[in-house]
């Protein structure tokens, strides 16, 4: 550009043109040079921009077809954990092959009855389709000195963890958040058996479609009562169950199962639908056996 500028301006010099129109048409030259930089910055920032916010749009994914569990790390980089990771959940427990773990205290509280069925939880984490029952503040579990506060929890059919390869009707996660922004999921299997009024509330108040919530002041609920009476559990190191399929989550897995009667499994079912991914390898992780102190 330079090498133009003078070239042009030699040109102009030969012709003996007054040395003010020759600064005029430098000045206007240079003006354009810088217009056209400004300009091509301005586009390539727009167009970065427009990158950033494309990567940062949600992928869809889902549990079959095109977007099922098997294709996750494929659908964004995001997701890439999904194919690349080594500590990822669900897995398989062998009662026999756990070893013993260190206890754990829970304390759970009543709460009025927040319920919404989502195609994608954004809140808390994003659970795919699902039922989530937001809690009320003041409900935690500790592991050690770690304090872990309840925030949801939320329903899986059939299970997505299994004992000795066997898979349940369902599984429930009630996934809580220490204040440095970790995680720890207590996971809770069903069998059908006999009818399970504490989950009674709950299902009269199931959301019948995609994207509705309710919010029922008068409606409590204690999510003590839904849990086993055993307080033995499995713990292990895993992932979320869905993308991004984070690692570094503390899985506490309680080895006693809640019964609940086939027309309250079915009542969860119809809604969800098949939303559990399949069993991840272990690569060598230690599962242990622990107590919850109530």
């Amino acid at each position: 550009m330079y090498f133009i500028q003078t070239k042009f301006f030699n040109r102009i010099s030969n012709f003996a043109a007054d040395s003010s129109i020759v600064r005029l048409v430098l000045i206007t030259s240079l003006m354009s040079v810088i217009s056209c930089s400004t300009n091509s910055t301005s586009t390539n920032s727009s167009v970065s921009s427009q990158d950033n916010n494309s990567s940062a749009r949600p992928v869809e994914w889902g549990y079959s077809g095109e977007n099922s569990p098997a294709t996750w790390g494929q659908l964004s980089p995001l997701y890439s954990a999904c194919s690349e990771g080594v500590s990822q959940s669900p897995i398989d427990i062998e009662l026999r092959s756990v070893s013993l773990g260190k206890d754990l205290n829970r304390k759970y509280n009543h709460s009025s009855l927040t319920v919404a069925h989502h195609e994608h939880v954004e809140d808390i984490l994003d659970n795919g389709h699902t039922i989530q029952v937001t809690y009320d503040e003041g409900s935690w579990i500790t592991q050690g000195d770690k304090k872990f506060e309840l925030k949801q929890f939320h329903f899986h059919t059939p299970s997505e963890h299994t004992f000795n390869n066997k898979y349940l009707p369902m599984e429930m996660h009630l996934v809580h958040q220490s204040l440095d922004g970790k995680y720890a999921v207590l996971s809770v299997l069903f069998e059908e058996g006999k009818h399970n009024k504490n989950f009674e509330s709950l299902i009269q108040n199931l959301p019948s479609t995609p994207g509705e919530s309710k919010h029922l002041e008068h409606v409590k609920i204690n999510v003590d009562d839904l849990l086993p009476d055993s307080s033995a559990e499995v713990h292990y190191k895993g992932s979320f169950t869905t993308p991004p399929c984070t690692e570094g989550i503390e899985w506490l897995v309680m080895s006693e199962r809640i019964t609940i009667s086939k027309r309250q499994i079915a009542a969860f079912a119809e809604r969800l639908n098949a939303n559990n991914r399949p069993i991840q390898p272990l690569n060598g992780r230690v599962v242990a056996t622990e107590v919850i102190a109530r």
